[in-house]
């Protein structure tokens, strides 16, 4: 999206898929929610800015606080100096607001890659909008009066609004959770103090906009938190939000707002659905996002990789997606991140807090702490808020109406007290202190950064892998996930189709969108050349490369050559699912969320509070077994290495379940229709009879054996695939 005027800004990044992010526009309702639903792409090691800023201007404003509460300028009697010291103070206010829209709009044109180029914009502007609402608390009296300056309640709220929308940004930068929580704060805050309810909005079209718009992006972010009953109730209220803008001033956008409104709810419905509920018809509670857990260790001369890039391709015209995003990406997106960490600021865990039930304004520009250096690149320290810093922004005004445009606001503050709690430590054995030591720098290694590309084409897709390996280090892996349908090449050229195949160009995921632009060019030819082949990723495994392909033509990318004696494995779907869902494919539903990918294969759609949490910790006993058959059982040095990583654990941990569970399902009865890697290091694995043991237990502590065979009967063998040529073609 392009820059936004001072009317409103863009709410996030543009689109992956796009060559620069200076596209964006804020102008309609998809565009704000294709920025909004697409994590950014760029690389993201940088220092969170705000903490900094707030330590930075501690001095600046102990000394206007000082000034400001000294004797003289209480006992200012002078109507010119006082009128002039007002007048200056406008000014002032005046600027930050102007300079805050300028560099707010100027984030839209930044540079996709590289956080050396995009990073100290990112300060600056998180400088300036802490300087600015600060600015306005303090002064909030003299800047309400109409002969001022006239300050209404919506711009505060336009204010905070564009609070959310930095933190959100940064999220997408960077793939930390925080700073997602930290914008729900603020989202949350403009909601529960209606900074966009007044009298105005009923005649003013430009004001229902801006509401309209902070809605939208309100939604992504409750989305993204996996808050149900948030996400339902902003539903409701957004559709009641736009029948009285549609009746009020029938523009010409209506319809557009109305199709948003019942893709969110499609996709809300999506989400939601295939989690059982209790008997009182409530959702069981279901965390989505990694979650640190101990488990054996590896052998310690096994050198730990990390995976520091993701690049995420959805092609799924037919599946249900929210504005660019698709199930698939969507659950892809959500494990490859960890549940926020303990070690945050209240503000950011808790965003019901006490100072907001105070009615206290929104907690301003506030870090939260991440204590790995890795996360920050070298050199960069931690940000840390200083005792004096936090108290002096964390003074805020607590308005006496709430309801009015141009309340008066009371003099009075109260401080919210926000601090970084550690936890405390308890008495425990060395192994124990060793398990928990390592949990803790779980939960503090930053999430992989991450790209998103939406129906990209085979050009794009390789320049986005080749930024993504030119930011891995030694130690660091790429992901690449592919969702799309597939074919084999199929040219009716034969000679085309057999160099094509004698060169590992045998078909793949596909990256077309439009049919051919020339009536007489071979239908074959084009899907071929709109086809990611096998043979393209072969550049790419001269770094370590960790493939998942969703596709029924996943079986073309068995046996990629590993030339350059790197790390490489691939994990590949069924090519057909006998059972279908409206809630993703079941193989990428497992590696999201066993346990809710296995009640929608069992149709389980009720259960108890009580027996869901039983339910978890079997899921998770079944998961630590599978753990200890993979490190007995596994050898290759290199998925030994990719075993070192929280998140590839977690993936093949979950691969080899879902395997288990797939071959007992009745259903399940062909080759084509179970899960497969390349090379093969779990078959052997997924024979434990203590794994299959570990899912009867559950099958029949859920009632579902008739949905399950219950013989132990032997997984059909692999069949032959055109893929089987890469390896002696290349």
């Amino acid at each position: 999206m392009s820059a936004s005027k001072e009317q409103e800004p863009a709410s996030s990044a543009s689109p992956p898929a796009q060559a620069t992010a200076s596209q964006e526009h804020a102008a309609g309702p998809k565009a704000i929610i294709a920025a909004a639903t697409n994590p950014g792409n760029s690389k993201a090691p940088p220092q969170p800015t705000a903490a900094a800023t707030a330590s930075q201007d501690t001095g600046l404003l102990e000394t206007a606080v000082s000034s400001a509460n000294s004797p003289e300028s209480k006992h200012e009697t002078d109507p010119h100096k006082t009128a002039e010291r007002d007048r200056e103070l406008v000014e002032e206010f005046e600027y930050l607001l102007e300079k805050s829209q300028q560099l707010f709009s100027g984030l839209s044109d930044l540079p996709e890659i590289g956080s050396k180029y995009w990073q100290p914009h990112f300060q600056r502007t998180f400088e300036v909008y802490t300087k600015l609402w600060k600015f306005q608390n303090q002064h909030r009296l003299l800047l309400e009066k109409p002969e001022h300056y006239g300050l209404k309640r919506w711009e505060v709220g336009e204010i905070a609004s564009k609070i959310g929308q930095l933190y959100y940004r940064y999220y997408l930068r960077t793939s930390e959770t925080n700073y997602l929580q930290e914008a729900f704060v603020f989202y949350d805050a403009i909601r529960e103090r209606n900074y966009f309810k007044g009298e105005q909005e009923v005649r003013n079209s430009a004001l229902m906009i801006k509401k309209l718009r902070y809605y939208a992006r309100f939604i992504v972010v409750c989305l993204q938190m996996n808050n149900t009953l948030m996400m339902l109730q902003l539903l409701e209220e957004v559709k009641s939000l736009i029948d009285v803008y549609s009746a009020t001033f029938n523009p010409v956008d209506k319809m557009e707002w109305s199709l948003v409104v019942k893709e969110m709810a499609l996709f809300m419905q999506a989400v939601c659905s295939p989690v059982p509920v209790d008997e009182g018809g409530l959702t069981l509670p279901v965390s989505y996002r990694l979650v640190p857990r101990r488990r054996a260790r590896m052998d310690r001369d096994v050198s730990r990789f990390r995976l520091q890039e993701a690049v995420v391709v959805g092609n799924r015209p037919t599946q249900i997606k929210f504005s660019e995003l698709t199930l698939d990406m969507y659950h892809v997106l959500q494990m490859l991140e960890r549940e926020p960490s303990v070690h945050t600021a209240s503000v950011a865990t808790t965003p019901a807090t006490e100072a907001m039930s105070a009615n206290t304004e929104p907690p301003p520009i506030t870090a939260t702490t991440t204590t790995d250096s890795s996360v920050f690149g070298e050199g960069a320290k931690s940000p840390e808020v200083s005792e004096s810093a936090s108290s002096a922004i964390m003074a805020q005004e607590k308005p006496a109406n709430l309801e009015g445009n141009n309340a008066g606001s009371n003099p009075d503050t109260a401080k919210s007290d926000i601090v970084v709690s550690e936890p405390k430590e308890k008495p425990r054995d060395k192994a124990e202190g060793s398990n928990e030591r390592d949990m803790d720098r779980a939960v503090r290694r930053p999430n992989p950064h991450k790209y998103v590309l939406y129906q990209p084409s085979v050009s794009q897709i390789q320049v986005y892998l080749a930024n993504a390996f030119r930011e891995v280090g030694e130690q660091g892996c790429v992901l690449l996930y592919l969702s799309s349908d597939g074919q084999y090449a199929n040219a009716t050229d034969e000679t085309s189709k057999t160099i094509a195949a004698q060169n590992g160009y045998i078909g793949g995921v596909s990256t077309m969108r439009r049919a051919t632009s020339e009536a007489n060019q071979d239908r074959g030819v084009e899907q071929l050349i709109h086809t990611l082949h096998p043979a393209d990723l072969v550049p790419f495994t001269r770094k370590a490369l960790f493939l998942i392909v969703e596709s029924e033509c996943s079986m073309a990318y068995r046996n990629i050559p590993n030339l350059f004696n790197q790390p490489l494995l691939c994990l590949l779907s069924p090519t057909t699912y006998p059972v279908q869902t409206n809630t993703g494919n079941i193989y990428t539903f497992f590696l999201h969320s066993p346990i809710v990918a296995f009640c929608v294969i069992a149709q389980i759609t009720t259960m108890s509070a009580g027996k869901w949490t039983q339910l978890h910790r079997m899921f998770d006993e079944f998961e630590d077994a599978v753990w200890d058959v993979l490190l007995a059982q596994v050898s290759d040095a290199g998925v030994r290495k990719f075993m070192s990583d929280d998140f590839l654990r977690q993936i093949l941990i979950r691969h080899v379940l879902c395997c288990v569970v797939l071959e007992l399902h009745v259903e399940f009865t062909r080759a084509e229709h179970l899960p497969q890697s390349s090379p093969d290091h779990f078959q052997e694995a997924i024979k434990v009879p203590s794994l299959k043991l570990k899912a009867r237990d559950i099958i029949e502590f859920c009632a579902v054996t008739d949905i399950f065979r219950a013989n132990d009967s032997s997984p059909p063998e692999p069949q032959q695939h055109p893929a089987d040529v890469i390896s002696t073609a290349l």
